[in-house]
């Protein structure tokens, strides 16, 4: 299926620039099927594989889809945990033609039925182990009420009646004409083959359409900027629905590199699986990050890992800090969104001091930024306004919706809704969402700068502002806060403290809401919507 927003004359710009080539994964896959069969491609807590074993398990599996009457360009609704078994059955898609929609494991029927109505899939994939009661129920009555039948497959080792089971399609012996099939069938480098999803701060997904080109650019100049090597052992500490794990699984694109998924994300496990299988590189979100700097990291051995990159969300400065005084690896700090990632990205080799200034650095290799007014009107550096972003390794528009794609992308940039300013040397700086600004009484007031403040105690994990509505004011901002196990904050001292850094006198929240956890959407994202109601009485 042929993108919507990259057309025959933007790629054939890209291919003559050098951003895109003809080749895709599926491509590289074999090569390294052919040249390093048994060198280690993925592995997690429970089965590993090599890239020859990747390369047969994935033709088994796409050929037993061939085989199942799933057309080419069908689309695939998967919620799965992150591991082995997610890169085969990726790998698998693609090479079956088959467009994959991968979303968290924490959505339920609400998030999933709207995708479902979107993209109509011919084939779900859950596990049984994470497949919630509610889910089941509701895929049933969707699965009963169709004309056309949709497969369910389980991809988990626990059983599901009336669902086909993972060993049965790895099991599937192809032969030489499947083959050949398959061979045609998967996805060209101009063509549509992944779907993202997230669901943002609105509540609903937002489907990114990907066409394998720009995929393969993205893998590239991730390499590049992180100097990934075949000799990189890549922990995946965060989910690859998300794009700080697909990011780093995609730099295997470009390199023969290793990927290891953890058994889950808690900051133990993580530091555990560094030490015992010699991580190199690792890839994060901000809240495991201050979780990991919560461990005793003078007692681990992590000489291993030379980066840690930490993406989706804003980080925290002092934490990223922390981590790397303590661990002796570079903190890589990368910024995007799933229209188009990577829009800041620091480099591996920068020293500390650039590194972590409270930027997230230079943009990857081919895409542009600019700032602008809300006229419309291009800002010079040091001015703040709304970003803006133009790469050859972004989405094409979301999935069948040009209402909502015009919208957000218009003359090839995308609006990404964030407030920002690129310095002379065209580092950006991120300061907020437009749409968390707070409006007190015509008094602009930027979450992150508030934030930013507050996180400077030491008593704090985690803060969040937020905009709550105010009779006479119009709305006003609040902060929750996370507190470190066994400490208390003295609010009165706090305010003073606020004060005394200069911070205006209306930013200061008219209310601090402490709370256990952070309620979260995907990506990790703090769920402001949640907090509001968390705060109201």
């Amino acid at each position: 299926m042929q993108p919507y927003l990259t057309t025959p004359d933007l790629i054939e710009s890209y291919l003559a620039a050098g951003h895109w080539s003809r080749e895709t994964m599926v491509d590289r896959y074999r090569i390294y099927s052919a040249e390093y069969p048994t060198k280690i491609a993925c592995r997690d807590g429970v089965e590993s594989y090599t890239w020859e074993e990747l390369d047969r398990a994935s033709n088994s599996v796409a050929t037993s889809f061939i085989n199942l009457g799933l057309d080419r360009d069908a689309t695939a609704l998967i919620q799965i945990p992150s591991t082995s078994r997610e890169i085969v059955l990726r790998i698998a898609l693609k090479k079956a033609g088959i467009i994959g929609v991968f979303a968290p494991l924490q959505w339920r029927k609400k998030e999933l039925d709207y995708v479902w109505q979107r993209i109509n899939p011919s084939l779900v994939v859950m596990s049984r182990n994470f497949l919630a009661d509610d889910t089941h129920s509701w895929l049933n009555t969707n699965i009963a009420g169709l004309a056309n039948s949709c497969l369910r497959l389980n991809i988990g080792s626990t059983p599901i009646e009336n669902w086909l089971g993972w060993q049965d399609q790895l099991d599937y012996t192809p032969n030489a004409n499947a083959l050949k099939e398959c061979a045609h069938r998967h996805f060209s480098f101009d063509e549509i083959s992944l779907i993202t999803a997230s669901s943002g701060t609105s509540g609903f997904a937002k489907l990114c359409e990907w066409p394998e080109g720009a995929q393969m650019c993205q893998s590239r100049v991730l390499c590049e900027r992180m100097e990934i090597t075949d000799n990189d052992n890549i922990g995946i500490f965060a989910p690859t629905s998300g794009a700080a794990g697909l990011m780093m699984w995609m730099a295997s694109w470009t390199v023969p590199c290793t990927t290891t998924f953890p058994d889950n994300y808690k900051a133990h496990t993580i530091l555990d699986l560094i030490e015992e299988d010699k991580i190199t590189a690792g890839t994060t979100v901000p809240v495991i990050l201050v979780r990991l700097t919560q461990e005793p990291l003078e007692s681990r051995n992590l000489q291993s890992l030379r980066l840690m990159r930490v993406g989706t969300a804003a980080a925290d400065m002092s934490a990223a800090r922390s981590f790397e005084n303590h661990s002796g690896c570079h903190v890589v700090i990368a910024s995007g969104s799933m229209e188009c990632t990577g829009f800041g990205h620091v480099h591996i080799n920068e020293p500390k001091s650039l590194r972590l200034d409270g930027s997230v650095g230079l943009p990857l290799k081919g895409c542009r930024l600019q700032i602008e007014d809300e006229q419309g009107r291009i800002l010079p550096a040091g001015v703040s306004g709304l970003l803006k972003v133009s790469a050859p390794f972004a989405s094409s528009g979301y999935w069948k919706d040009p209402e909502a794609t015009s919208e957000v992308w218009s003359n090839g940039w995308y609006s990404t809704g964030d407030i920002g300013v690129l310095d002379d040397n065209g580092r950006l700086t991120l300061l907020g969402r437009l749409k968390d600004t707070i409006n007190q009484s015509g008094h602009k007031i930027l979450p992150a700068e508030v934030e930013q403040e507050i996180a400077r105690s030491q008593e704090i994990i985690e803060c969040s502002v937020v905009a709550a509505p105010d009779a006479e004011y119009g709305e006003v901002p609040w902060a929750f806060i996370q507190l470190k196990a066994g400490c208390k904050i003295d609010v009165v001292r706090l305010i003073e403290r606020l004060k005394s850094s200069g911070l205006a006198s209306y930013k200061i929240p008219k209310r601090f809401i402490e709370i256990a956890e952070f309620p979260r959407i995907s990506g990790n994202k703090v769920d402001k919507k949640a907090l509001l109601k968390i705060g109201t009485p």
